[in-house]
């Protein structure tokens, strides 16, 4: 890959962490204006498949796959759909900024998952990097307080564990083949398991409000649009810049949170927020380097 589409990858990538940021901020305002996570979540999750699958066909990429596999990337989209459920249902209970900050440390998480399998050795690095996140954490959350909502804190701790557990499968299901054809099947399935859902809980509740139906369009086209930019910019960067581009939509959330909807952080919690985005980058970088390290033995040399 060429550096000019190693930059303009990474500068996607950041784009699309920009607008993860505006479809949780979006997502707030629509609750606000009459609808729920649910609504919202399934609307967003059908989009966002259409938009997936036109990129398939465009691209005249194959969709055929055994069965196994195929049930395999819909059993993986019912996770998707579950852990997205927490994300934005956690939004209604603590600031969306902390809500995105405590989801964005699942890569701190699969780093502690390849420890404990044995698939890796824990480095001083890595082991600091998390005690520096969970004490940011704990700045972040003014545990100390005792007011932040636990539901809320539970919710987004648990889709930084569900998206924690699709990373690791789809790594496992995908391998060396095409990635496409599997995320198309985890979309899917995840779009149809809250549509399915919505229909036997009879919970489909749109906005009553011209500004929660413009929160809802906003919230929805932005993820869609942000999910296709990923697919572009990983074919352009690679999926380890694009992944340390995206660490931008924790800033960008609690930009947002302040501008959009008031929601201003402490001195102490931004302080805390930085530690966990630090410790967060580290492990990215340290993830860099050694992918480098791998790839370098096969380079040509002149």
């Amino acid at each position: 890959m060429s550096r000019s589409n190693i930059l303009l990858g990474s500068i996607l990538a950041g784009a699309a962490g920009i607008g993860f940021a505006a479809n949780s901020t979006a997502a707030k305002l629509a609750y606000d204006g009459g609808t729920n996570p649910l609504t919202f979540l399934t609307l967003r999750s059908a989009l966002a498949a259409l938009l997936v699958l036109t990129i398939v066909l465009i691209t005249r990429r194959s969709l055929r796959m055994p069965f196994r596999r195929r049930l395999a990337a819909c059993g993986i989209g019912v996770i998707l759909a579950t852990y997205s459920y927490g994300v934005l249902a956690a939004i209604q209970y603590i600031p969306v900024a902390l809500a995105i900050l405590i989801f964005y440390t699942f890569p701190l998480l699969t780093a502690a998952y390849t420890w404990v399998s044995g698939r890796e050795r824990p480095t001083v690095l890595s082991v600091g990097a998390l005690l520096v996140a969970f004490l940011g954490l704990g700045l972040a959350l003014d545990i100390g307080s005792g007011q932040m909502n636990p539901l809320g804190i539970a919710l987004a701790a648990g889709a930084a564990l569900g998206v924690t557990a699709v990373i690791l499968l789809n790594n496992r299901l995908v391998g060396n083949e095409d990635s496409y054809p599997v995320t198309l099947h985890m979309m899917f399935s995840a779009a149809a398991l809250c549509a399915l859902v919505t229909v036997l809980l009879g919970d489909f509740m749109l906005p009553q409000t011209n500004t929660g139906w413009a929160s809802l369009g906003i919230g929805t086209a932005s993820y869609a649009a942000a999910i296709t930019t990923v697919f572009i910019a990983v074919s352009l960067a690679g999926p380890v810049p694009v992944t340390l581009s995206m660490n931008l939509e924790p800033v960008a959330s609690m930009a947002l949170g302040f501008i959009v909807l008031g929601q201003l952080l402490s001195g102490i919690q931004l302080l805390g927020a930085g530690l966990v985005i630090m410790a967060v980058t580290s492990v990215r970088l340290a993830d860099i380097r050694k992918t480098s390290t791998i790839t370098l033995p096969r380079q040509e040399t002149n």
